[in-house]
């Protein structure tokens, strides 16, 4: 399965934390959705929006079943899975599973975009030290597959 990541997830640094396998990937855009921050947080929401707005991310392709219940895990009870298209590049299109922010936590979520510079200078330190649990996503990948 392909995932479109927006966030924390789009770092090598975080992603090869949260995963065991290695996926090409490829730049990506998603149409209709919002990147705003969480209020106390680092990651950021991604939130409807309207058609002409647009969220730049990174598709992982052909993700594993054992790293999609990590990734299920590691995005916990704030995030619902949504199939959506996103486009690349090239100007093709491909279908990817993104993490949409559900919308009975929306009172967390602040008006400001968040930023990917500012993460990838600033705020991933603080997310990485505060997220050095990982580990139990690993549990994960002990599981059998159905």
């Amino acid at each position: 399965m392909n995932i479109f990541t927006y966030g924390s997830l789009m770092f090598e640094r975080v992603w090869t934390v949260v995963v065991a396998g290695t996926y090409r990937k490829t730049n990506a855009r998603l149409f209709g959705y919002r990147r705003r921050q969480i209020r106390g947080e680092a990651y950021p929401a991604l939130v409807p929006g309207m058609m002409d707005e647009q969220v730049d991310g990174v598709v992982y392709l052909d993700v594993g079943p054992r790293d999609a219940v990590r990734l299920d895990r590691f995005e916990g009870a704030y995030y619902s899975k949504k199939k959506e298209f996103c486009s690349l590049p090239d100007g093709s299109r491909i279908s990817a599973w993104v993490y949409v922010f559900k919308e009975r936590f929306a009172d967390l979520v602040e008006p400001q975009t968040w930023d990917p510079e500012w993460f990838e200078k600033e705020g991933i330190h603080a997310f990485m030290a505060a997220y050095q649990g990982y580990r139990w996503i690993d549990e994960a990948a002990d599981a059998p597959e159905s």
